[in-house]
């Protein structure tokens, strides 16, 4: 029986081996990188356009406070803080409670996607707008929970679609979007 022919590592042929088996280990790591980015991209889309709804809201919030800032806030200030738009809905609906108003919206966030894509999300807001004439107003926000999309998400959560509130002769003509 023979002994199997060792390549010394000082020879051309040890250099070439070794450095073919380099250049395989890190094509294989590079596949391996590249194929868990892939796989996670969706993720981190989702997360971005997820922070870009949220930048949304807080922004919304930031508008409906200098809207009420005078003490009063009137439905023609929360159409313009709100409009209506696709694939959101904007402003859905406007609750009034005395000085009290609250406000519900879908607002979208974008994220990047695939190639010329975007990933967008869309969530549903209830904003709580509480005006003092001798303070400033305050503003609170609460996300509805959404089981699932592609469905608006407002109506996902329950909230009636803009065709189903009453006209504005139904309310009394108090305003475009208001209701009782």
């Amino acid at each position: 029986m023979g002994r199997p022919e060792q390549v010394d590592e000082g020879t051309t042929r040890g250099c070439l081996l070794n450095g073919c088996l380099a250049v395989l280990v890190l094509l294989g790591v590079g596949v391996i990188a590249l194929w868990v980015w892939g796989l996670t991209a969706d993720d981190r889309a989702v997360a971005k356009a997820r922070a870009d709804l949220r930048g949304a809201a807080e922004a919304g919030q930031a508008s409906l406070v200098r809207a009420a800032s005078d003490g009063v806030v009137d439905d023609g200030e929360i159409v313009r803080v709100f409009p209506r738009g696709k694939p959101a809905q904007g402003l859905v609906g406007i609750e009034r409670q005395g000085p009290d108003v609250t406000v519900t919206a879908e607002l979208l966030g974008r994220g990047p996607g695939f190639l010329l894509a975007q990933t967008e999300v869309t969530g549903c807001f209830t904003f709580g707008v509480t005006t003092d004439a001798h303070r400033t107003p305050v503003v609170t926000v609460r996300e509805l929970a959404v089981e699932n999309e592609p469905r608006s998400a407002c109506t996902a959560a329950g909230v009636p679609s803009p065709a189903a509130l009453p006209s504005a002769t139904e309310r009394g003509n108090e305003g475009p979007l208001s209701t009782r």
